[in-house]
């Protein structure tokens, strides 16, 4: 193999590390070992590596559709994780708010309309699929994260919802309860991946799956709860998409005179500091944004080095934050 042809990921892969510590080690940066460092950079004059092109020289565009007004899911979290992952990589960057009236009208992104050349965009959420074409036409290298759909052909980071639903419901399970339900919006995909995996999770466990116990809900939720809990057997514990539609899950239960979680438990997803905040403190899911984020980070800037290479899906599993939302049913 010829030097001039030797990547990052090609030591990364020598090594079985992250493209990302071995670009910290090149270019001086904290973040790895001493003894890590002296590893890397001697498998890099092992195998004739020389840097064709500073990280610093590569020029990224962050695009992100959702306003920060009501973040209930973490959402400036991730923009911020994606910052810090790029400036750990030592690349510039430019970060930019899409609506969807923008994405619509197939605006370019200021920067790019006004003619500076990016290497390389990383799109945060779900953007019109229209608009990912229109703007992949002047900018050829770009990364989904928390924005993946089957449709897109293109690499992505995402979270591993079908597991988590799993995940969740199975807890539940062992605590003891069998009428599981739950809450989430029935328009995006993250939510049809979770409700397959409680599905999973009951089938497994030879419960039954009970149509009416999912509510998928756009806006309010509050009257079809008010519909299970009136009835004799609603359930006892429910799953909710993100943290905040837990939080209030719960403040409607409380005014509606029902404890939680002695008369029935709850789960968010998210790991916000609402969760911790909240009374009872909420049993949710960490996410692991800032491990996401190098993920997407490391996943553009290989795509970059090599664009030739097959498109990658990323996911990342999520762990239970268990608190004191759940009852122990005997």
């Amino acid at each position: 193999m010829k030097s001039e042809k030797i990547t990052m990921s090609d030591i990364a892969k020598a090594l079985a590390i992250s493209n990302i510590s071995v670009s910290r080690a090149l270019s001086g940066q904290d973040g790895v070992s001493e003894k890590l460092r002296s590893k890397i950079l001697m498998k890099a004059s092992e195998m004739g590596y020389l840097r064709p092109r500073n990280s610093g020289d590569k020029k990224i565009l962050v695009l992100h559709q959702k306003p920060f007004i009501q973040d209930s899911s973490n959402y400036s979290c991730k923009i911020q994780g994606i910052e810090k992952a790029l400036q750990t990589m030592g690349c510039e960057y430019d970060i930019e708010f899409i609506d969807k009236s923008r994405q619509e009208k197939l605006y370019l992104p200021n920067k790019v309309a006004k003619g500076t050349g990016f290497d390389g965009i990383i799109f945060i959420g779900g953007f019109e699929k229209g608009y990912v074409g229109f703007v992949a036409s002047k900018i050829r290298n770009l990364v989904f994260y928390t924005g993946y759909s089957p449709s897109l052909d293109c690499d992505s980071v995402w979270y591993n919802f079908n597991n988590s639903g799993y995940m969740q419901c199975e807890y539940l399970i062992k605590k003891g309860h069998k009428r599981i339900g739950f809450i989430g919006s029935g328009s995006t995909y993250i939510n049809k991946e979770k409700a397959l995996g409680i599905e999973l999770a009951l089938e497994d466990h030879a419960l039954s799956v009970r149509d009416n116990f999912f509510i998928y809900a756009e806006g309010s939720f509050e009257e079809k709860v008010n519909e299970l809990i009136q009835s004799n057997e609603g359930p006892t514990a429910i799953i909710c998409q993100w943290d905040y539609t837990a939080i209030k899950l719960i403040k409607y239960l409380y005014e509606a005179g029902i404890r939680v979680p002695e008369d029935l438990s709850v789960i968010g997803s998210g790991n916000t500091e609402m969760a911790s905040l909240s009374i009872p403190a909420l049993t949710t899911l960490e996410m692991y944004i800032d491990y996401a984020c190098e993920c997407a980070v490391e996943l553009l800037l290989k795509r970059i080095e090599e664009p030739t290479k097959p498109y990658e899906t990323i996911l990342i599993n999520n762990t239970l934050v268990e608190r004191d939302s759940v009852k122990a049913i005997e």
